[in-house]
């Protein structure tokens, strides 16, 4: 196997030119002997000692990022989603995912041991909340990290997160534009942090096309009080020119599940009751009706968390602090036209 040596003598060059070329350190050599020595370590097919490098620069290759927690019966494909091509931006700029879990009532611990023990250079974090302790942790302990969801407005740390207000704004002008006028809104517990992102995106469509906010239209869902089923029961006990014709759901798993009871009701989806969802889990096109969602665009958002975070381990400047990141509004058979003028 070819050694640094022998890449210098056939470049005919030093070997500290070698190394500044392989390092990065283009402040060192000019940009003319750089493609010449990478020319020629193609040529010889050298491969760089990573562990020696990495031992020589206390860097790892390792970011840290802790496994989403479900309920046993709460599948999360999103979540799933997210960490495959997160795996892919990661491998793609040399490094590596190492997973990892913590109880949901103390998650310092784990983060506090892997850098004590400088198994990792930096973190991912998902799932953010107000408050989130471990983004406090992090930014107390000046430990590089993105985070893939925003927080407190007035902590200073690096996040990408899709613009989930925009989203359902989009969705539900989709469905006003269909001539929807009683649109209901199902989301997720009144403290979730995203959930209230894309409620108000539900809130602001209605206030631009003056359709006032029925509070009653308005579930969020606890899962396990039936709540989604309790509101169908009393939408339902509504006069027939009150009851919601559509329904904006905060996810996709929440729309399944409406569309579920929805038929059990009597409806007709894409017919007599029109349900969306958000972030177009791999399942959905394949629904009997195909599930109008919007498409979260993980390619673009892990490139995003990947870049960022690699320049805050190498003490760069990241280009940006904070970017939302735009959905695709996907339209299928759930959404249709009212049957009657409403």
């Amino acid at each position: 196997m070819p050694t640094i040596k022998d890449v210098a003598k056939e470049a005919g060059v030093s070997i500290a030119t070698v190394s500044y070329v392989l390092n990065n350190r283009n402040d060192m050599v000019g940009e003319q002997t750089r493609q010449h020595v990478l020319k020629i370590a193609s040529k010889l097919g050298y491969k760089p000692n990573i562990i020696a490098r990495n031992l020589q620069s206390s860097k790892t290759s390792l970011i840290g990022y802790a496994w989403h927690q479900n309920p046993a019966d709460q599948p999360n494909l999103v979540m799933d989603q997210f960490i495959y091509f997160l795996a892919q931006a990661a491998e793609s700029a040399n490094y590596h995912l190492l997973t990892f879990t913590h109880p949901n009532d103390d998650p310092i611990a784990v983060y506090d041991e892997l850098i004590r023990s400088g198994r990792v250079d930096g973190f991912v974090l998902s799932e953010t909340t107000y408050d989130d302790p471990r983004i406090k942790y992090l930014m107390g302990k000046k430990v590089p990290f993105v985070s893939f969801g925003r927080s407190n407005p007035a902590w200073y740390f690096n996040w990408v997160d899709t613009d989930g207000q925009v989203g359902t704004r989009l969705v539900t002008e989709h469905l006003l534009d269909l001539g929807h006028r009683r649109i209901a809104f199902l989301g997720w517990p009144k403290y979730s942090l995203t959930g209230n992102h894309r409620l108000a995106g539900y809130t602001e469509a209605l206030e631009n096309a003056n359709i006032d906010l029925r509070e009653d239209f308005v579930v969020h869902n606890d899962y396990a009080n039936n709540s989604i089923e309790r509101a169908f029961s009393y939408w339902q006990s509504l006069p027939a020119n009150e009851t919601p014709t559509a329904v904006v759901a905060v996810s996709d798993f929440v729309a399944i599940a409406a569309m579920r009871i929805a038929e059990q009701c009597g409806y007709q989806i894409g017919e007599t009751m029109s349900i969306a969802g958000f972030d177009d889990a791999p399942f959905v096109r394949y629904l009997q009706s195909g599930l109008t969602t919007l498409r979260q665009p993980w390619t673009e958002i892990c490139q995003l968390l990947i870049n960022r975070l690699d320049a805050l381990i190498h003490e760069e400047k990241a280009p940006e602090m904070n970017t939302l990141v735009l959905p695709e509004l996907v339209i299928r058979g759930s959404t249709g036209a009212p049957l009657t003028d409403e």
